[in-house]
């Protein structure tokens, strides 16, 4: 499949969105081809993903987890039944949470973001980390995934 079947409707003041969205594309087409080899799955994609503030994500996490306090990434996934016709659902990302991070784990901030992307877009797709066998499942298919854009192993 190709870039232009996937779609992501980037939104986020300039100074927040910290790639483009061919960038983004571009990683999701490796997120794709790798779970396409694991649930034979190949519908195109696509993803709302937002570039927001500290204030925001702490809104946001506060109003869907309870907890107030920022985050860098959450997931809204779609319903399963209708993934076909809305795409998989929306992704908010913490562009200053993203920046500190980088900057307090020595990483370069694009590597921690494509990081990032890739955890959230899992989410998205059902995967989770709240049992010890599920995050390494997840974590292994990130690490996967990183691989295959050059990136190095965040664990």
């Amino acid at each position: 499949m190709d870039l232009s079947s996937h779609k992501i409707d980037v939104h986020g003041e300039s100074k927040d969105v910290l790639c483009s969205e061919q960038e983004l594309l571009a990683w999701m087409d490796c997120i794709y081809q790798e779970y396409t080899c694991i649930k034979e799955e190949s519908n195109a994609w696509f993803i709302s993903i937002a570039f927001i503030s500290k204030e925001e994500m702490q809104d946001l996490n506060k109003s869907f987890t309870g907890e107030d306090r920022p985050t860098n990434v959450l997931s809204f996934p779609n319903d399963l039944n209708i993934r076909n016709e809305m795409g998989l659902g929306d992704i908010a990302i913490c562009s200053e949470l993203i920046k500190e991070e980088s900057d307090s784990q020595n990483k370069q901030i694009k590597d921690h973001l494509i990081h990032i992307f890739i955890h959230g877009v899992l989410h998205l797709l059902g995967y989770n980390h709240e049992k010890d066998s599920s995050a390494t499942e997840m974590e292994s298919l990130e690490v996967k995934i990183l691989k295959k854009i050059g990136v190095a192993d965040p664990y």
